[in-house]
C-alpha cells in the first residue's frame, strides 16, 4: 500500500498574528467556475492567501502538499482522494481501486476520482506545491483531473512555477483565475502588519524602505523585521532582493541563543515533524516545548501543517539553510541525523523517504539496498512507476557499485521488456558481485540472476529449467523467499516440454509458498488449467483459470506483461465452455499484452499464440485462427525445444485445415458440435449444461443456432441432419448412446 504521510495533507493552521490578506481574498472569492492558479517564487506567501480565502469559504477544503513521490501518477491520485476523504464523503472502495497497481492512469484512475469529486458536492481540493511535479505522466494527470473536476468541485494549484494546463486558451475562454506575484506583494498597510507580528517597534519610513528593496517580497519583508527587531541595522536591509535572502536567514539565526539555533539546524534533517519523532531521533525530551516557544516567539519560518499544531515544518529557504549550516559546520553530526532518519522511516514502512534519508546521509549502498529491497514485488506486480522512480535518485555509479541496484534495474528491464537494460545489468551485478546476500534475502547474485533468467527464458525451455534449479538449489520456501516464483517458472517450462505429469506436480508444489507473489501465483494456476484440457477435465480447468483471473483482477495486475498466459488460458477454457463473448474479451487483453512483449520471450509469445489460435478454433474464427497460428509458427523456430507445446500447434494446424476442407457445411463452432450427441440423448437442457459445465442459457442459444444452421425445426431433426452431413462422428454417436441409456436408467422406476 502507497505511504501517504498525514503531514502533506490538510488545511494550514494560521496564526493569530497572520497578516491579512484582503485583496487577494476579494479576488478569490469573486472567482467564477474553473481551476483557480496561484503562482510566485519562494516566499510570497501563496499557501497564507488561499488559506485566508479557505477559512472564509463556506465549503469544506481538502488540501494535499506535493512532493517528488507525486511524480508517481498512481501515487498522486490517491494522495488527492486521501485528503479529500478527511473533509468529505468518499466511498473507501475508491482508495483501494486507486491503491492497485496495473490500472490505466487517464482511462481508469482519473475518471473515477472525477466521479468521485462529484458525490462530494461543494469542496474546494488545494494542490500545493505543484512544482515539485516533474514527470510529464504526473503533469498530464493534473491536467486531466482539471478538465474532468465537476462544477461543484473547486480546484486551486499553487506552486513557484505555472503548471502546463493551457493557460492562454483558458485565460481568453474565462475559464481560469490567476493570482500571481503582482497581486501576492505586500501593500503598505500590510507591510506595516508584517511588521507589528513580529513585535517589531519600526517607523514607517523603515517599513516603507524595506518594502521598496524587497519589491514587496512577502518572505524578505519578514525576514527583514525579525532582523531589525533583534536589532540589526537599516543597512541589513539594503541591496537587491535576490541577494537578500540568505544574509537576512543569518541574521536571524545568529541572534538566536545556541541551544535553539541548534535545535532548528537539527530538526531541520526532516522535512516534516511532530515533538514525538524529534525527540527520538535527536535524544530530546524537551521538543515539544522548543517547537511551542519558537512559535511563540514569533518566528514565521515555523509552519504547523495542521489546525492542531502536532506537525511542522520550516519553510523551505529557511529549511534548506539549516540543513546547509549544520552540514557544513558539522557534518558527522548531519550524517549521523540523516542516517538515524532514515531507519525510523524504514521501521514506519516509508522506503521511499527511507531512501531520501539514506542518500543525504551519503550512504549511497544504503540508498541501493532500499531501491532494490522490492524489485522484484515491484516490477513482477504492475508497480514499476514506483521501482522506475526510486532507482532514478540513484547514481550511475551506484549501478557499477552496488549488486542490489543494478540487480532492481534489471527487473526494470524485465517489466519494460528492455532486453539490452536486462543484459547490461546483470553483466554490472556481476561484477560488483562481494558473495553477500542481497536486500530482498536473495541469497547471491547468482541466484537473482537466474530468477531473471527463468522469467525471461532467454536461451530456450531448457535453459528456463536450468536457471529455475538454480534458484530452488539455494535452498527452499523457508530460507530462500524465490523458491516458490523459481519453481512455478520449472512447471510451466515442464508444461511446454510435455511432460505433463511433472509439470502438475510442480506446480501443485508452487501454489502453497506464493502467497505474497501473486503475478507467480496466477501464472501457477494458469498453467495447471492448461494441464486439466489436456486431460479432458474440464471442469478442473474452469477452476484453476478462474482463480487466476480473480488473483489478475482482485490485485490490479492486468497490465503486466508476465500475466498474457493468465489471459490466454482463460481464453481457451471459455472458448470450450461456449462463452463466446468471453473468449473474445480474454483474447483482446492477451493480444494487447504480447504487443507489450515484443521479442523478449520466444517462450512466452508461443503459448500465447498456441493458445489464442485454439481458442479461435473453438469459436470457429477462421481469420483469427490463421493470424495466430502464423505467429505460432515464427515463434516456435525460436523455440524448437518446446516440443509439449509443439504437438498442440500441430494438433490445431490439422484442426483447421479440416475445418477447411468443411467449408461448404454449416459452419458449426467447437461447442455446438459438443452440443450435438446431447440433442439426441433427450436429456433436459439442464441436465446436459451441468455434464457440460456451462448455463442452462448457453445450452439453448447453442441448441437454437444449430437448429437455424443446419435449417431444421427441431433436436431429433437436427441429429438426423447432422448424421447426413458426417457432423456426428461415430465417437460423438457413442457418445449419444451413452447419454441417452444414462437417462433412461436415471428415470426407470427404482
Amino acid at each position: 500500500m502507497a505511504h501517504i504521510p498525514a503531514a502533506t495533507m490538510g488545511r494550514p493552521k494560521l496564526s493569530d498574528t497572520v497578516v491579512a490578506r484582503t485583496a487577494v481574498t476579494r479576488t478569490l472569492q469573486e472567482a467564477g467556475s474553473g481551476p483557480v492558479v496561484v503562482v510566485a517564487p519562494a516566499g510570497y506567501g501563496k499557501t497564507t492567501a488561499v488559506a485566508l480565502w479557505a477559512q472564509a469559504d463556506d465549503r469544506p477544503s481538502a488540501w494535499v502538499r506535493l512532493d517528488q513521490l507525486d511524480n508517481d501518477p498512481a501515487h498522486l491520485l490517491l494522495h488527492l482522494a486521501t485528503a479529500t476523504s478527511q473533509v468529505s464523503l468518499v466511498d473507501p472502495t475508491l482508495l483501494h481501486y486507486l491503491q492497485g497497481a496495473g490500472r490505466v492512469v487517464q482511462t481508469q484512475l482519473v475518471p473515477a476520482f472525477a466521479a468521485a469529486l462529484e458525490a462530494c458536492g461543494p469542496l474546494v481540493l488545494v494542490v500545493d506545491d505543484v512544482h515539485e511535479l516533474s514527470d510529464p505522466a504526473a503533469l498530464d494527470t493534473v491536467r486531466a483531473v482539471v478538465d474532468l473536476a465537476p462544477a461543484t468541485a473547486t480546484l486551486v494549484l499553487i506552486g513557484r512555477t505555472a503548471p502546463p494546463l493551457d493557460l492562454a486558451r483558458r485565460r481568453l475562454a474565462g475559464q481560469v483565475v490567476e493570482v500571481g506575484t503582482a497581486a501576492l506583494k505586500l501593500s503598505a498597510t500590510e507591510g506595516r502588519a508584517a511588521f507589528a507580528a513580529v513585535g517589531g517597534d519600526i517607523d514607517d519610513g523603515t517599513v516603507a524602505q524595506v518594502l521598496d528593496k524587497c519589491e514587496g517580497w512577502p518572505a524578505g519583508v519578514t525576514m527583514a523585521a525579525l532582523a531589525l527587531r533583534d536589532g540589526a541595522s537599516a543597512r541589513a536591509v539594503t541591496g537587491r532582493h535576490r541577494l537578500m535572502a540568505e544574509y537576512l536567514v543569518e541574521e536571524v539565526l545568529d541572534q538566536l541563543d545556541p541551544v535553539t539555533a541548534t535545535f532548528l539546524m537539527e530538526s531541520a534533517v526532516l522535512d516534516r515533524f511532530c515533538a514525538d519523532e524529534l525527540d527520538d531521533l535527536l535524544f530530546r525530551d524537551d521538543s515539544a516545548a522548543m517547537l511551542d516557544g519558537i512559535a511563540r516567539s514569533g518566528n514565521l519560518f515555523l509552519i504547523s501543517l495542521d489546525s492542531q499544531g502536532i506537525w511542522y515544518r520550516y519553510h523551505q529557504l529557511f529549511g534548506d539553510l539549516l540543513r546547509a549550516r549544520l552540514r557544513e559546520r558539522d557534518p558527522a553530526r548531519f550524517r549521523a541525523l540523516a542516517t538515524a532518519a532514515s531507519g525510523r522511516l524504514e521501521r514506519e514502512g516509508d522506503v521511499d523517504g527511507a531512501l531520501l534519508q539514506a542518500l543525504a546521509a551519503g550512504d549511497r549502498q544504503r540508498a541501493a539496498a532500499f531501491a532494490g529491497r522490492d524489485a522484484v514485488r515491484l516490477g513482477f506486480d504492475g508497480r514499476a512507476g514506483t521501482l522506475a522512480r526510486r532507482l532514478g535518485l540513484l547514481d550511475e555509479q551506484s549501478f557499477t557499485d552496488y549488486p542490489d541496484a543494478a540487480i532492481a534495474r534489471a527487473w526494470l528491464g524485465v517489466t519494460t521488456g528492455d532486453a539490452e537494460l536486462i543484459q547490461r545489468s546483470l553483466v554490472t551485478a556481476s561484477a560488483a558481485d562481494t558473495g553477500d546476500k542481497l536486500a530482498d534475502g536473495t541469497p547471491s547474485v547468482e541466484v537473482a540472476a537466474a530468477l531473471i533468467g527463468s522469467v525471461i527464458g532467454v536461451g530456450g525451455v531448457g535453459e528456463v529449467i536450468r536457471h529455475a534449479e538454480t534458484v530452488c538449489g539455494a535452498g527452499d520456501h523457508l530460507v530462500n523467499p524465490w523458491w516458490g516464483a523459481a519453481t512455478t517458472m520449472k512447471g510451466a517450462a515442464l508444461s511446454m516440454l510435455g511432460e505433463s505429469e511433472a509439470a502438475r506436480a510442480t506446480l501443485e508444489s508452487a501454489l502453497p509458498v506464493t502467497d505474497d507473489l501473486p503475478g507467480f501465483q496466477a501464472a501457477a494456476l494458469a498453467h495447471l488449467a492448461l494441464l486439466d484440457l489436456d486431460d479432458d477435465d474440464l471442469p478442473g480447468a474452469v477452476e484453476h483459470a478462474a482463480a487466476a483471473r480473480l488473483i489478475v483482477d482482485s490485485r490490479d495486475l492486468s497490465d503486466m506483461v508476465p500475466m498474457v498466459v493468465v489471459y490466454a488460458v482463460d481464453a481457451l477454457v471459455r472458448a470450450r465452455r461456449g462463452d463466446v463473448a468471453g473468449a473474445r474479451s480474454a483474447v483482446r487483453a492477451t493480444e494487447r499484452l504480447v504487443e507489450r512483449l515484443g521479442d523478449l520471450s520466444a517462450r512466452t509469445a508461443l503459448m500465447a499464440h498456441v493458445l489464442v489460435a485454439g481458442a479461435a478454433v473453438e469459436i470457429d474464427d477462421t481469420e483469427l485462427s490463421r493470424d495466430h497460428l502464423s505467429e505460432a509458427e515464427r515463434a516456435y523456430r525460436r523455440e524448437p525445444e518446446a516440443v509439449g507445446t509443439g504437438r498442440r500447434l500441430d494438433q490445431l494446424r490439422t484442426l483447421s485445415a479440416a475445418r477447411a476442407t468443411r467449408a461448404s457445411r454449416p459452419a458449426l463452432t467447437t461447442a455446438e458440435l459438443r452440443l450435438l450427441p446431447y440433442l439426441a440423448s433427450h436429456q433436459s437442457l439442464q441436465a446436459i449444461a451441468d455434464e457440460l459445465t456451462v448455463s442452462r442459457e448457453t445450452v439453448k442459444s447453442q441448441a437454437k443456432s444449430i437448429y437455424r444452421k443446419l435449417d431444421v425445426p427441431s433436436r431429433a431433426a437436427a441429429v438426423a441432419e447432422a448424421d447426413r452431413l458426417g457432423l456426428l462422428t461415430e465417437t460423438a454417436r457413442a457418445s449419444a448412446r451413452t447419454a441417452t441409456t444414462s437417462e433412461t436408467r436415471r428415470s426407470a422406476p427404482q
